[in-house]
């Protein structure tokens, strides 16, 4: 009986020191997913406050920040071959970087520094165009809206209500399919008349597509407004390097009124450092498809 019991008592030992054997070596294998927790515990760490904190938690259980962590699963994914994993690796820093705020920052930035000096406009312009692309329209009663890039729907408004422009042109006509043939002119022209603005100061360019198109209706117009000497062209700053150009092509020499920055405060060290900022971001993506936009615009 007592030499049963031994050989259970050594089979029972046996047996444990089996899985735990088992246990490390599956351990071993898989050891190397160990950075994907070690990574999220050193941002939350680096978070700066516990606002920041739940922020990175909340970015990470959304579409991008699951693909981020996906992708970095799957850069440590043990039995990876080395080409696929380094193909893979090259997608997951190629994603982080079109998708973080510093970067799209640096790309808007290199767009917008050039008309940091128009923020303040100090003369009186005889007319202001405001290309089309500020507005939008309500889903159901499809009301004239202030769009995404509005501001500069807004700052033509308040310089008109600073006594600092004349008149207002507005141009452009949307050909998205989802409201094809609609006119940004007269939706700008609406919204600016329900600011204020008499019609009598409004001019509506409706027909051009695209800013080429909208540059040359300008020159068109200006052509019967031989006293008109100082004319303003506002837009994103980001896009006004790419319109002052085609205006330059229609003989145009117009003032910069930029609107719609992008880039982020100029003064870094007011931003309080996170790790939050290193995450991939819905808006950052966005603007870095912005400023990419403009640098092929620009070199077609």
């Amino acid at each position: 009986m007592s030499w049963g019991i031994e050989n259970r008592w050594k089979s029972g030992v046996m047996t444990v020191e089996l899985g735990a054997t088992v246990t490390m070596g599956r351990f071993n294998k898989y050891r190397s997913l160990l950075i994907v927790p070690v990574i999220v515990i050193l941002l939350l760490l680096g978070s700066g406050d516990f606002l920041m904190a739940k922020k990175i938690v909340a970015c990470l259980l959304l579409p991008i920040g699951l693909l981020w962590l996906m992708g970095l699963v799957a850069v440590a994914f043990p039995g990876v071959g080395k080409r696929t994993r380094i193909l893979v690796a090259v997608a997951w820093v190629a994603y982080t970087l079109a998708g973080n705020g510093e970067v799209s920052d640096w790309l808007l930035r290199s767009l917008e520094k050039p008309y940091y000096q128009y923020e303040v406009i100090d003369q009186k312009l005889d007319a202001l165009v405001v290309l089309g692309g500020g507005s939008a329209r309500t889903p159901f009663h499809e009301l004239p809206a202030v769009g995404s890039h509005g501001d500069r729907l807004v700052r033509a408004a308040r310089l008109y209500h600073e006594g600092k422009v004349g008149t207002l042109i507005s141009t452009g006509r949307s050909v998205l399919q989802a409201d094809p043939g609609r006119s940004l002119a007269s939706d700008t022209s609406t919204i600016w008349q329900e600011l204020g603005i008499p019609a009598k100061d409004i001019v509506e360019l409706s027909e051009p597509t695209n800013t080429a198109e909208e540059m040359a209706a300008v020159a068109a117009l200006l052509n019967n407004f031989p006293d008109w000497e100082r004319i303003g062209l506002c837009s994103s700053a980001f896009h006004l390097n790419r319109s002052i150009k085609e205006a330059r092509k229609q003989g145009l020499d117009p003032i910069p009124v930029p609107s719609d920055f992008r880039s982020g405060p100029i003064n870094r060290n007011s931003v309080k450092f996170s790790t939050y900022y290193f995450l991939p971001q819905g808006a950052s993506f966005r603007n870095v498809h912005i400023a990419l936009w403009e640098y092929l615009g620009g070199l077609l």
